[in-house]
């Protein structure tokens, strides 16, 4: 369970951000390889005995930035979503992070 390693960097990363200053609330953005509620679940599990214990989190899904072979559009999507356009299939020109800290407040 690749969530479980995610969840331990962003932990640590915030608590150095905040140099262990108790957090209130923290946006997280997962991507679209990352199940949430595994992710929430290795959160809470790292997150024990940190400033981030009793934080609100709130989880956000973001998506991968895909260009259509045939038609040349870019969307946002999953790596096997089709062009919303024409239909083609489309490749990963910018893959969205597994897991980030988008905000936080203390």
């Amino acid at each position: 369970m690749h969530e479980a390693g995610l969840a331990r960097a962003a932990v640590a990363a915030l608590v150095d951000a905040t140099a262990g200053e108790f957090v209130r609330t923290v946006v997280l953005a997962v991507g679209t390889g990352v199940d949430v509620d595994s992710a929430a679940a290795a959160w809470h599990g790292a997150a024990g005995g940190t400033c981030l214990e009793a934080c609100v989190v709130e989880w956000r899904r973001v998506s991968d930035r895909l260009r259509c072979f045939a038609c040349g559009r870019e969307y946002d999507g999953e790596r096997l979503d089709l062009c919303p356009a024409c239909g083609g299939n489309g490749i990963v020109i910018r893959a969205a992070d597994e897991l980030a800290v988008v905000d936080w407040t203390t």
